[in-house]
C-alpha cells in the first residue's frame, strides 16, 4: 500500500493511503461469498414477499450452508461475522454462524481461548 503525506488542519502530518487490492479469494471463501450473495437476493425477496414462510426457509437454508462451510481466510470470516451481527441486531432468530466462525478461527490459529478459560476455572 503506497502512502503519501499531507498536512492536516493542525499542521500535523496526515497519511493518505491508496486503497489496496484485496487478495484473491480462496476456494471455500469464494463459496461463502457466493452464498452470501444468494442470501442477499433471498433477503430482498423477503422484504417484498407475501409468503414469508417460504422466504424464511430459503434464508435459513442458505445461512446453514454458510455456517457449514469452513472459512479459509478473512473474507469468509467477515462474511460470517457480518451476517451474524445483522441477524443479532435485526432478527429474532438464533444463528449458528458465531459458533462456525469460532470453530474456523480455532482451526486457523490452533488456539482455543475458551478452553483455556475453562481449564483455569476448573483448577
Amino acid at each position: 500500500m503506497k502512502a503519501s503525506f499531507i498536512t492536516g488542519e493542525l499542521g500535523w502530518p496526515v497519511v493518505k493511503r491508496k486503497k489496496a487490492t484485496p487478495p484473491p479469494l480462496k476456494g471455500v471463501d469464494e463459496e461463502i461469498t457466493a452464498l452470501f450473495q444468494q442470501w442477499l437476493i433471498a433477503f430482498e425477496k423477503t422484504q417484498s414477499a407475501k409468503d414469508d414462510e417460504e422466504s424464511a426457509t430459503a434464508l435459513a437454508r442458505i445461512e446453514s450452508r454458510i455456517a457449514a462451510a469452513p472459512a479459509e481466510g478473512l473474507r469468509g470470516l467477515v462474511v460470517k461475522l457480518g451476517l451474524q451481527r445483522f441477524l443479532n441486531e435485526h432478527a429474532d432468530a438464533a444463528s449458528e454462524l458465531a459458533a462456525s466462525v469460532y470453530a474456523d478461527l480455532m482451526r486457523l490459529t490452533g488456539y482455543d481461548p475458551a478452553s483455556e478459560i475453562l481449564a483455569r476455572l476448573r483448577s
